[in-house]
C-alpha cells in the first residue's frame, strides 16, 4: 500500500463499492449474533443500501463518498449524508445543516493502517468546507473497536437505540 490517495466517488461508480459494503454486512453480522433472526439476505440489504444512498446523493446536493485507494483498488469508504439539522436532537444544539456519517467502510485486510482516519480527516476537511459543525456518526452497538476510533477523534456518546419485538417475554 504505497499509492493511497483519498478520492470523491462520483454517483455512477458506486456499485464498485459493493466489495467493502460486503466486509462490512459480514463484520455487522458476526458482531451480532444476538441479532440472528433479523437479518436481512445480503442481496436485498445490498440493493436498499445502493437504492438508499443513491436517493441521497441525488437529492442532497452536499452530501458526497469519498474513498482511499490503492491504485485503482478501493480499500475503504465514507459516505456522508448532509441534511437539515434543525430537529435532530431538539433538547440539545446541532448543527444546520448536519453531516451523518452513514458508512464507513475499511475491507478487513486494510483495517488497522490508518485508512479509516485518512477518510475521517478527508470527511472532516470537506466538512470544514462545507462549514458544517457537527456530525451524527451510528455505530453498532458492539462495534467497540468503531467507537474507540471515532472517541479518539473527539465523538462522544449521545443516544442509544434499543430493538425490541412488540410482545417479547421480558428476560428475567
Amino acid at each position: 500500500m504505497t499509492d493511497l490517495t483519498v478520492v470523491q466517488v462520483p454517483l455512477d461508480r458506486l456499485d464498485e463499492l459493493e466489495p467493502l459494503w460486503r466486509a462490512l454486512y459480514e463484520h455487522h453480522m458476526a458482531l451480532t449474533p444476538h441479532l440472528r433472526d433479523r437479518r436481512c439476505p445480503y442481496e436485498q440489504a445490498w440493493e436498499a443500501h445502493r437504492q438508499t444512498r443513491t436517493e441521497w446523493l441525488a437529492s442532497e446536493p452536499d452530501s458526497f463518498v469519498l474513498a482511499v485507494q490503492d491504485g485503482e483498488c478501493y480499500l475503504g469508504y465514507a459516505h456522508v449524508r448532509v441534511r437539515p439539522g434543525a430537529r435532530f436532537a431538539v433538547s440539545w444544539s446541532a448543527s444546520d445543516p448536519l453531516a451523518e456519517l452513514s458508512i464507513l467502510a475499511v475491507l478487513p485486510e486494510a483495517r488497522g493502517k490508518g485508512i479509516g482516519s485518512a477518510l475521517l480527516d478527508a470527511v472532516e476537511a470537506r466538512l470544514r468546507e462545507l462549514r458544517i459543525d457537527d456530525m451524527k456518526i451510528d455505530v453498532v452497538t458492539t462495534n467497540t473497536d468503531a467507537m474507540r476510533l471515532y472517541e479518539r477523534r473527539g465523538a462522544v456518546p449521545l443516544l442509544t437505540n434499543l430493538v425490541q419485538r412488540v410482545g417479547a417475554a421480558p428476560l428475567g
